[in-house]
């Protein structure tokens, strides 16, 4: 230093611009020529050549020292020198100083802004404190008043942003804030300039509109309507760094009401608009304060495509209806974006509230098997996301063993265990990892590795960050960035940097591999084909394989590691001698049932599935050798039908009752399967349990239904009466176990009768489509309506907990009920689930209630129903209920489908709409036909069964049956349709859903297409029992289809379509 400064005054007062390059390079500065001119300018400025030297040597601890000198020569453009010398003169102030203009472009902007940043931050001390929401609010509401207008509120709410933004990176580059502090300091920021958003929109919105006030119930006075904001992901979870967007969800509290207004003419109010729309504006005002782009820039960009719908939903909603939808429709991925939520400004009681009520569907009580293969379906979209692919490892984020992945980790924990431990549900990763910890969750070698993962990329994602406060994750790529970053990060070289970010990341990614790699595994089955034909193993392995192929095996190679499967056993598995010996009987015949079956390749590989997924193997195997009966079927079971594979697959155990309980039991009414199912309930210790229970029972009955129809031991109509007898079997379980769940919180709802005694309100669940005519098939969803009758409350009965009771109106108990019996019905755990459930054919669709009473519902149909509603009509059917309310609405629903008039056209309109099904539904071509909405296909016998009862079910009751194949017959009887169409239709019909239950089978999917290729017909003409000994079977079994269809299509157009003869409602014909 003694040498330097001399030397420095010299050059730079013989102006030897050569001097000061060579300097620069001595000191070890890269830029010299840049450095040179700054030496030169710095000390005209100062006039100190001691001071210049001082900070010559101090701008080679930043991070980058040519950039520390560069940008203090540009702060001198703002800040008068007798300000900035006193403050470079101190060591300490000039490391910080220095630190800052050599980290980030950014924060010398911000700095040589206006020269106030720059007051505050070093001679006022801001630098040095930290500072909390709360302390943040008022300095906010000192700062912009009250009354401000909307453009200064904007203007105030940045310039706080841009000096909080510098005090917090500041801190964090000086090494004066840890990584929470930080984070939780940006977090508080952006609730702070929220709430003051939020007051003064509010004011400004009042003096425009008045408070915006709830509509009263009975007994309640009229008060104001309360708004809150929840932050979401790394907002909710104080975890915002420097570039966030901050994710934001909008709720008020009730829809129910209006606006004061404010004082018109004669004192009347004017400018009254309803509550939504009032807090539709509020967020709008609020969205604008904070993330509209002004020439101040923007305070946090906002992005609102969490809430309910997405970009499609309401930007401001209720919180009922928030509520009902997350209960009803939310999926996995919000239950994930819903961990982290917490109000942040508005009413923070309000937000409180709606996620006490929404913790059932955010934790579940049960092990929620489904989460898990969401959670890594998203991670496989990262993996095989355009950035990841494009940006490889160099993404933070997203990149191998990057921040996600501890997210990730964290998320997928807390969403299967927080259902019942109630300490997981923390907000904060680093807070998460150590409650699951304490419970055991995460191990304890596996703790610090995450935790100082988490810290170290974080950390680096903040250094990259507030360079130009640019949105990204990427590593840099050029080598002087690239060291940049690493000496801002405290390394001193980009090697060493770069070593212990490859620990880290290595370290994350064997963790979180280990979690999903394992789930990964036990969802494929561990599928390792080991099976084949000769079971010597002194047989040279080409010699088997040749033998596998000439058996008709597609893949030799595969085929063969199966034998071996079957002859050596799973590998590192111990077989008993007996077990080995009961494996050796039954290996030859389970080789010699697979091949012949029509896809021996599937076959194989599903029973070598089969018998790894049993657990007791010796028992089974036991089994299997003195049932040859089973292995046959089992064969044939796997080679026909992917749906009853995985049912077996997943639940090997049903394999018992198949024997114990005999599956060959060919039918059961409607009375003994709910006795059965009730008896097996009763035995459910808690609500798990029933869960477990009615999915086993219905994988059951699955299988004992498909088994029969496999083998032809069910005639087609039993088929589908049974499916739908199991169906409302389990509907009516469901809802014994919701309303049983609900009574020690809830009670009972009431309604008052006319002599002023109460009785319970009843309720009951209406089937629609294939559940009211009872013709469900394997994979049908049940369409259903929820109906209530009567206004009232909750009561306490026996087994409400007083202490907990919460007294509801009838509407609001009943919403939940059947939100609770949906749930039982669709969760998926370990067992699957029951059904999937459509209430789209309710009043209003999805618009309207989840139920309605039994007045609405007559009214709706009575005036704002439209033709397809009165068609589905023609198939409801009261399938849930107490009986009394059930036979008014059967009474009802008779009414509205047959009574009323009907208009002139119904022909041509049941017509139009079954061309737009065709054309936007079906889209058929040469190579793709649909059996379902294609041309000639089923819904051309339902329509026209629908328009022949609609047109004569007034005078002729016996035309009301809900049953296709019934009401054709009704329709043949009475003389309506002659024989030569009611047979046509009745056999195209059951060709159709024979064609479509096979389909179902096979494929374990709702599907509807058929494919023209010959090897895809021909396995299917097999499993549909044609002979492969007259001719080719796909040209036959297209000939039928071709037949059925246009037979079907010619006697639809004849009726509805006259003047198109066998044409019509567009599309080629089959085989054009």
């Amino acid at each position: 230093m003694d040498k330097l400064a001399p030397r420095l005054q010299q050059l730079c007062h013989e102006q030897d611009a050569e001097g000061l390059q060579d300097l620069a390079r001595e000191l070890g500065y890269a830029e010299t020529g840049k450095t040179a001119a700054n030496l030169a300018l710095l000390a005209e400025f100062f006039g100190d050549p001691e001071l210049v030297a001082a900070l010559a040597t101090a701008g080679l601890e930043a991070a980058d020292p040519d950039a520390s000198l560069n940008n203090l020569e540009r702060l001198s453009g703002t800040i008068k020198a007798d300000e900035l010398a006193p403050l470079v003169t101190d060591p300490d102030r000039r490391r910080q100083l220095l630190t800052v203009l050599g980290a980030s472009q950014f924060l010398t902007g911000t700095l040589c802004r206006k020269a106030h940043f720059f007051q505050t931050l070093f001679q006022t001390g801001e630098l040095d404190r930290p500072k909390t929401e709360t302390q943040m609010i008022e300095e906010l509401r000192g700062l912009i008043p009250a009354d401000t207008d909307f453009e200064t509120l904007q203007q105030l709410l940045r310039h706080y942003k841009w000096q909080e933004i510098l005090r917090i990176g500041s801190r964090d580059l000086c090494g004066m804030a840890e990584l929470l502090e930080v984070t939780g300091e940006l977090s508080s920021l952006a609730a702070a300039t929220l709430q003051r958003a939020f007051e003064v929109s509010s004011n400004l919105l009042q003096k425009e509109h008045g408070k915006p006030m709830v509509r009263p119930d009975e007994d309640d006075a009229e008060k104001e309507a309360e708004f809150t904001i929840l932050g979401m992901g790394k907002f909710g979870g104080r975890e915002l760094n420097f570039s966030s967007d901050i994710d934001l969800i909008y709720f008020y509290s009730s829809e129910k009401g209006e606006t004061t207004g404010i004082d018109g003419p004669l004192s009347k109010p004017v400018n009254r608009i309803p509550v939504h729309k009032y807090f539709i504006k509020l967020a709008d005002m609020i969205s604008k304060a904070i993330g509209q782009v002004t020439g101040d820039g923007f305070v946090f960009r906002v992005d609102l495509d969490l809430r309910p719908e997405g970009k499609s939903g309401e930007m401001a909603q209720p919180a009922m209806s928030a509520i009902l939808y997350y209960e009803s429709w939310g999926q996995s991925w919000e239950r994930s974006a819903l961990i982290k939520a917490r109000p942040v400004a508005g009413s923070l009681k309000l937000g409180e509230y709606i996620l006490t009520e929404l913790e059932p569907f955010i934790f579940r009580r049960h092990l929620d098997y489904a989460m898990i293969d969401d959670i890594k379906g998203m991670k496989q979209r990262i993996d095989h996301s355009l950035a990841r692919a494009e940006e490889g490892e160099i993404n933070l984020k997203l990149g191998r063993g990057g921040i996600r992945e501890i997210e990730f980790f964290v998320q997928a924990l807390q969403l299967i265990y927080a259902g019942k431990k109630s300490s997981l549900r923390v907000k904060g990763t680093l807070a998460a990892l150590d409650a699951l910890h304490a419970e055991g969750l995460v191990k304890d070698e596996e703790l610090p590795v995450l935790k100082e993962a988490y810290v170290f990329l974080r950390t680096v994602e903040h250094r990259i960050q507030v360079v130009q406060e640019k949105q990204t994750h990427n590593l840099p790529t050029r080598k002087g960035e690239e060291l940049a970053l690493a000496r801002r990060c405290g390394f001193v070289d980009s090697e060493s940097f770069m070593t212990e970010l490859k620990r880290h990341r290595d370290a994350v990614s064997a963790i979180f591999r280990e979690l999903f790699y394992t789930s990964d595994e036990e969802i494929k089955e561990e599928v390792r084909p080991e099976i084949a034909a000769a079971f010597d193993s002194n047989v040279e392995p080409e010699r088997v394989k040749g033998f596998l192929a000439q058996w008709g095996f597609s893949e030799p190679e595969t085929a063969y590691e199966s034998v071996v499967f079957l002859r050596d056993g799973k590998p590192y598995s111990h077989l008993t001698q007996k077990a080995r010996r009961q494996m050796e009987r039954i290996a030859p015949l389970i080789l010699q049932e697979v091949i012949a079956s029509p896809e021996p390749d599937r076959s194989l590989l599903n029973m070598e599935s089969f018998l790894s997924a049993l657990r007791a193997r010796g028992t089974y195997y036991a089994l299997l050798a003195e049932n040859h009966g089973i292995i046959k079927l089992l064969i044939s079971l796997f080679g026909t039908s992917r749906f009853l594979t995985r049912i077996f697959i997943q639940h090997p155990e049903i394999l018992d009752s198949l024997v114990s309980r005999s599956y060959a039991k060919p039918f059961k009414e409607l009375d003994e399967m709910e006795s059965e199912l009730k008896e097996r309930l009763d035995e459910a210790s808690d609500y798990e349990r029933s869960l477990e229970t009615l999915r086993r029972y219905r994988n059951e009955e699955f299988l004992r239904i498909a088994l029969n129809d496999i083998h032809g031991h069910t005639p087609q109509g039993e088929k589908t009466y049974q499916l739908s007898c199991l169906a409302i079997s389990c509907l009516r379980a469901a809802y014994r176990i919701a309303r049983e769940e609900l009574i020690p919180r809830y009670g009972l709802p009431f309604v008052e009768n006319q002599d002023g005694t109460n009785e319970e309100a009843g309720f009951c669940i209406v089937g629609m489509g294939k559940l009211g005519g009872m013709e469900l098939n394997y994979h049908s969803d049940l369409d259903i309506i929820f109906i209530f009758r009567g206004g009232g409350e909750t009561a306490p009965v026996e087994g409400t907990e007083l202490d907990r009771f919460k007294q509801q109106g009838n509407q609001q108990y009943f919403s939940r009920l059947a939100q609770r019996i949906i749930s039982i019905l669709t969760l998926t755990t370990q067992d699957g689930y029951v059904y999937q459930i459509d209430t789209r054919l309710r009043p209003s669709g999805n618009q309207g209630p989840l139920v309605t009473s039994r007045r609405a519902f007559k009214e709706y149909h009575q005036s704002d129903a439209q033709l397809w509603e009165r068609q589905a009509l023609t198939k409801a059917l009261v399938v849930c209920g107490q009986e009394k309310l059930a036979d008014e609405i059967h009474d009802y629903i008779r009414q509205l489908a047959y009574e009323a008039p009907l208009g002139d056209d119904i022909a041509t309109e049941i017509a139009r709409l079954r061309e737009r099904m065709e054309k936007e539904i079906a889209k058929e071509n040469s190579e793709t036909f649909n059996i379902k909405t294609g041309r000639g296909g089923m819904v051309d016998v339902e329509f026209l069964t629908q328009y022949f009862q609609l047109l004569h079910g007034r005078d002729n009751e016996e035309l009301r049956e809900t049953n296709t194949l019934k009401a054709l017959q009704k329709l043949n009887e009475a003389g309506i349709l002659n024989d030569t169409d009611y047979e046509a239709l009745r056999d195209g019909y059951k060709f159709l859903r024979r064609l479509e239950n096979m389909l179902r089978l096979v494929h374990d999917q709702s599907i509807s297409e058929i494919s023209s290729s010959p090897e895809y017909l021909n396995k299917l003409a097999w499993r549909l029992g044609y002979e492969s000994d007259n001719g080719n079977m796909s040209e036959r079994l297209m000939d039928d289809y071709r037949r059925n269809t246009e037979n079907i299509r010619t006697i639809f157009n004849r009726h509805l379509q006259p003047d198109q003869g066998s044409g019509g409602t567009g599309g080629p014909k089959h085989g054009d």
